[in-house]
């Protein structure tokens, strides 16, 4: 069923894309392993697939990849789960391989979840109180190795007991749902913040935490007159979507975007998304890049776009890559076809997550 309400009228696209002149290139997206605020939930990696192609050559990819797998007419919508036996994932793979109808027109934004919480610590207080002495943590990537310091070596400075419990402070009070008591939760926060500062045996976790230490009015301040439109601070699937959407833009130039239906992805934060990417806005002057060619920015349902089927089955594909590596007959096959496909700007603490160069194509 496709979303309702006033919320979801005016960017759900039900008719047929199409690649024309206007639009540009169409970019289907689905993700797989979004938790929302819950950045602590079991599955550590959010994978976003984005893929090149309009319905009208999707539903002919479609079509042949249902006849090569003799896939029952009764499937009515293609999902990862249906090629995890015989051989329909080799068939599967070979979309996204050369001479693949798929070479060359997908990718995967990555998201590690647990390293998403430390750049949010930095992003949300570090940055904030850098920006009020007049120092900007977006220049030469300050702040992303702020937060792979917490990420990277975090867990060893402060051993595991004591870095989780800065883990789950920090998203107690950080997070907009079910709040409980709000100064309480910052106060735990900055009482963890303390003592993993007096404990940490690494000097760069310690630098890092000495700068925390110097953010609570930040801290106080980070729920005050948020719009309820906004996406909460924890939010994930917002960025996601803008970076993979400005990637795929700097390559073709004129891009549409059709997502799958999220209630998260209300008209008012897809016009948002689609306003910043086009404006090339930037919370500092170094973080800001030019405005780009976004036409469209749409939501979509699987059962009437083949095109977000074909991005679904790779999200599954990725999330299974993130989830078992090499552990299994699926992960050896889909490993060293996947891998290559992950974005270079995927939110990740390391240069190569998955054991192996990255980048998409």
């Amino acid at each position: 069923m496709p979303l309702t309400g006033s919320d979801y009228q005016r960017l759900t696209h039900t008719a047929p894309t199409l690649d024309s002149e206007t639009d540009g290139r169409w970019i289907a997206c689905d993700e797989s392993g979004y938790d929302g605020e819950d950045l602590l939930s079991e599955g550590r990696y959010m994978m976003v697939a984005a893929v090149a192609v309009d319905d009208a050559q999707a539903e002919l990819i479609v079509r042949d990849l249902r006849t090569r797998t003799s896939m029952q007419p009764t499937v009515r919508e293609l999902k990862f789960r249906h090629f995890q036996r015989g051989d329909r994932l080799q068939k599967l793979s070979r979309l996204w391989q050369n001479g693949g109808a798929l070479h060359g027109r997908c990718s995967v934004y990555a998201v590690d979840k647990r390293y998403g919480i430390m750049s949010k610590v930095i992003d949300l207080l570090a940055e904030e109180e850098a920006y009020r002495r007049g120092i900007d943590l977006h220049v030469n990537g300050q702040a992303a190795q702020l937060a792979r310091a917490l990420a990277r070596d975090g867990r060893r400075a402060l051993k595991d007991a004591r870095f989780e419990r800065l883990e789950e402070a920090f998203v107690a009070f950080a997070r907009r749902r079910d709040p409980g008591d709000r100064k309480a939760a910052v106060q735990a926060f900055y009482d963890e913040v303390e003592e993993a500062w007096t404990a940490s045996t690494r000097r760069n976790v310690t630098e890092v935490l000495q700068l925390l230490r110097a953010t609570r009015a930040h801290a106080d301040a980070l729920h005050d007159d948020v719009a309820p439109q906004q996406p909460p601070h924890l939010e994930l699937l917002d960025t996601a979507l803008a970076t993979v959407t400005r990637a795929w833009s700097e390559r073709l130039g004129a891009v549409s975007v059709l997502a799958d239906e999220h209630r998260e992805l209300t008209d008012t934060r897809l016009e948002v998304t689609r306003s910043v990417l086009r404006s090339g806005a930037g919370a500092t002057p170094s973080s800001r890049f030019r405005g780009l060619r976004i036409q469209r920015m749409m939501r979509g349902s699987s059962h009437e776009h083949a095109s977000i089927q074909l991005a679904d089955l790779l999200a599954g594909a990725a999330a299974s890559v993130a989830r078992d590596g090499t552990s299994t007959p699926a992960g050896v096959l889909l490993h060293p076809v996947i891998v290559p496909l992950i974005e270079q700007t995927s939110l990740v603490p390391v240069e190569n997550p998955f054991g192996s160069p990255a980048g998409g194509t």
